[in-house]
């Protein structure tokens, strides 16, 4: 096949625009409040505050608005519903705990299916069947490349064994995953990995080690009319660590770091990934740069959905 995607970018503003809206949609419904009472809850305010609080009482006034009365770790207080902009449990205000930024980590995606774009040029999807398995998928959408030069990635992951922590440490979480690429319709790359990672208050970190193999350790790679060899042999062992942990004063910008070793008898096959994340519980979007050991700097950027 020689279908040129020139088209495909499209995809990518609307995933954006989607996006966009998303971020300033009011998503607050005072009927699901009740389901809600004794929990732990974190209410963003219309005006950009954030609450960490329990729901205590309600009271609804001939308006019908409802003033809420909530605990808060200074006391109590009362809000009202026409103050609030969002209303959701502490476990579900970050909701792409599954990922660093491409490192997938112990935590499994849960009800936290999303679709995004990578780069403005690589879409990507994901669901979760339980608290149990994950399976993400996508493509590239490179302009102007026929399809079958395109990159494809599937990503498997079994997170087996979750263990709750103390006040300082939330839980620890353990998964094994396996991948699948295809870099043009000749190159296809098998990885198997397990992950660790600890989730704190405000902070995520995981540990990755993995394993590439299959059928060749160079692999001839071509985009349209630019071709080149690419090496990775077979049996390379591999370790990346990752860094999610939230600023103090906000519960909406996170500082997100990656470090990836492709092949640990080569320091040199290294790269380290810093960058924010602006994100609620519909949208997520990271800014940041890729750094490797040629040296290059490569920014990087990425938009996802979580509209379930």
């Amino acid at each position: 096949m020689n279908i040129k995607t020139s088209r495909f970018p499209l995809f990518s503003l609307i995933i954006f625009f989607i996006s966009f809206c998303a971020l300033f949609s009011k998503e607050f419904n005072e009927y699901e409040l009740y389901n809600l009472r004794d929990k732990d809850i974190i209410i963003r305010m219309m005006n950009g505050d954030i609450l960490t609080a329990k729901i205590l009482d309600f009271e609804k006034s001939d308006s019908g608005n409802y003033s809420i009365s909530v605990q808060t770790p200074i006391g109590k207080t009362k809000v009202f519903s026409y103050e609030i902009a969002e209303v959701q449990p502490v476990e579900k205000y970050n909701r792409q705990s599954h990922r660093i930024y491409l490192l997938p980590t112990a935590e499994p995606i849960g009800q936290n299916h999303f679709i995004g774009d990578f780069e403005m040029l690589f879409l990507y999807g994901g669901v979760g069947i339980s608290n149990f398995l994950s399976i993400t998928a996508g493509t590239s959408i490179i302009p102007y490349i026929p399809l079958n030069d395109q990159i494809s990635v599937a990503n498997a992951k079994v997170t087996f064994l979750t263990l709750k922590g103390d006040t300082y440490l939330d839980k620890m979480s353990f998964a094994l995953g396996g991948n699948y690429a295809l870099i043009n319709t000749e190159n296809k790359l098998y990885h198997i990995y397990t992950s660790i990672s600890i989730t704190m208050p405000k902070t995520i970190a995981s540990l990755s080690v993995f394993t590439k193999f299959g059928n060749h350790d160079v692999y001839a790679v071509h985009f349209d009319n630019n071709l080149f060899d690419m090496t990775y042999e077979n049996g390379s062992f591999g370790i990346a660590a990752g860094l999610d942990t939230r600023f103090s004063t906000t519960k909406d910008i996170h500082f997100i770091g990656e470090v990836w070793n492709s092949d640990v008898a080569k320091p040199t096959n290294t790269a380290v990934l810093v960058g924010f994340r602006i994100c609620n519980t519909k949208l997520s979007a990271d800014f940041g740069v890729a750094i490797t050991t040629s040296p290059f700097f490569i920014p990087f950027a990425s938009f996802v959905w979580t509209p379930f």
